[in-house]
């Protein structure tokens, strides 16, 4: 499929027995499409895996989280799909033992696996790993901070319900001096959205690297940049990479726009983007849901036309994990973890599309 080059997996190993078949012509996918047509264009390259087995470590990671709960308890009182931990930690065992099958006899999916289908779909958005070029010491282009969690703020925030605002933050220089500086960034912008994401990785100018995670916020309410941008007719239809070029064409006011979200994050050193179960979530497989409608540790069959670089419309029909959350994903929504370089940003910057989706459960 045209969507995930293969290229970017030549370190992957090959699959043990024959060559996977090809994928099928990819069609688009459609709202009301049937378990049956979608079987037929699934296929492990769609999520940039040579082989189904590729899945496994994925498998696991869904799967110890599960193993953890009560297994005769329902894993969600309500929302899309009513099932209970063991009923999840069964289907996670039995997609372990028959991912090495899959390649040859697809049709094991439907064999194996109930299908429930999720009543109205979803709305599918995308998130990435941010990079950042960055600094150790402020220097040159280097002049954005990155801060850490300051001391202070629990204390803070639990005498006046809130830390202090973006606008003091970066205007004010409230923290400047403190010795709160993680690192130095050359953008502003990719800074504002390293904290839309939560997590990203730094290449330092002496060429190493860093990734680093969320370690607190300052508790005011998040206002989405891309909206207030639309409501005060600076942007037609807001999207990451138009408010990216936006800031390009308008950079004397790059401050003053991105102040209008008062909302402020801190980071740490860290080991990757991880997800609500703890674990690194894994690029085209783990989905961000809302727990309150799908549980986490769940198998989904999700499907979605997706923009790829050019703009080209390409569809992604996939197996996904339920591993994240998101304080923006609500309901029927899910958030598709779209890997760390730049054509990851644009996909999941351009997705914002409905598609059908099911849980799978173990016959």
């Amino acid at each position: 499929m045209a969507l995930l080059s293969l290229a970017a997996c030549s370190s992957k190993q090959k699959p043990a027995d024959d060559a996977v078949p090809p994928a099928p012509p990819a069609i688009p996918v459609a709202q009301d499409e049937s378990v049956e047509t979608f079987v037929h264009y699934l296929h492990p390259a769609n999520q940039d895996l040579r082989s189904w087995r590729e899945m496994a470590p994925t498998v696991r990671k869904s799967l110890d989280y599960v193993k953890k709960k009560p297994q005769n308890a329902l894993a969600i009182q309500g929302g899309a799909v009513k099932i209970t931990w063991g009923e999840m930690r069964q289907t996670l065992t039995r997609l372990l033992t028959v991912l090495p099958l899959l390649d040859r006899d697809p049709s094991l999916f439907t064999k194996h696996f109930r299908w429930v289908r999720i009543d109205d779909g979803m709305k599918y958005s995308g998130y990435y790993e941010p990079l950042l070029h960055a600094s150790r010491t402020k220097k040159g282009r280097y002049t954005h901070p990155l801060y850490m969690r300051p001391p202070d703020l629990s204390e803070r925030i639990a005498r006046h319900g809130r830390y202090y605002t973006r606008a003091e933050i970066q205007n004010k220089q409230v923290l400047a001096g403190k010795g709160l500086e993680l690192a130095w960034v050359d953008d502003p912008v990719t800074a504002f959205f390293l904290e839309i994401q939560g997590s990203g990785r730094l290449v330092f100018d002496d060429g190493t690297t860093a990734s680093v995670n969320y370690a607190g916020q300052n508790k005011h309410k998040y206002k989405a940049i891309g909206r207030l941008m639309f409501e005060k007719g600076l942007l037609d239809k807001p999207n990451m990479l138009n408010i990216k070029q936006w800031f390009k064409e308008n950079p004397s006011r790059i401050h003053e726009v991105l102040n209008w979200n008062p909302s402020y994050v801190f980071f740490r050193f860290g080991t990757g983007a991880r997800g609500a179960m703890g674990e690194l979530v894994d690029e085209w497989m783990s989905l961000a849901v809302d727990r309150n409608y799908v549980p986490l540790g769940a198998v989904l069959a999700f499907g979605v036309n997706m923009k790829d670089v050019g703009n080209k419309v390409t569809p992604m029909r996939g197996i996904g994990f339920s591993q994240d959350v998101g304080g923006a994903i609500k309901r029927n929504r899910i958030d598709l973890f779209c890997g760390a370089s730049e054509r990851a940003e644009y996909v999941a910057s351009k997705l914002d599309a409905k598609g059908p989706a099911w849980v799978l459960v173990a016959k």
